[in-house]
């Protein structure tokens, strides 16, 4: 008899695991990339996309830091308010590049429909 405390057994062979490891991963990144669809393939279309979620995240920005009190202790002025612009413009530049808060994909999906659909229909009548 064996002692159960001696020889540990686990649920999962780890070599399969480890060997199996890339093509999980792989498998995780496609779908990650969201290329099922299609629309993915226009670049035109993909960067509207982003611009218009830079857009959104700039106002949203705006409007956030319209809400904080300004002291007036140590006010910059104008050169202060053209700093902030610019300042949340890239911030916002940035957070779209990096993937966002998913409008730009919500966009793409909802926006490569019809290019799809006129793809189709152009090839079907060029028949």
């Amino acid at each position: 008899m064996t002692d159960p405390i001696s020889t540990p057994k686990l649920a999962v062979n780890l070599s399969d695991t480890v060997v199996d490891a890339p093509a999980r991963l792989q498998r995780t990144l496609n779908a990650r990339k969201g290329t099922s669809n299609g629309s993915a393939s226009d670049p035109e279309l993909v960067d509207a996309c982003r611009q218009m979620e830079s857009l959104f995240v700039y106002h949203l920005f705006k409007e956030m830091r319209a809400t904080i009190h300004q002291a007036g202790f140590i006010g910059g002025g104008r050169a202060e308010e053209i700093y902030t612009s610019m300042m949340d413009a890239e911030l916002a530049a940035k957070l779209s590049k990096r993937g966002g808060i998913g409008l730009a994909k919500m966009l793409l999906h909802q926006l490569g429909k019809p290019v799809l659909d006129a793809k189709t229909k152009a090839s079907g009548e060029a028949e």
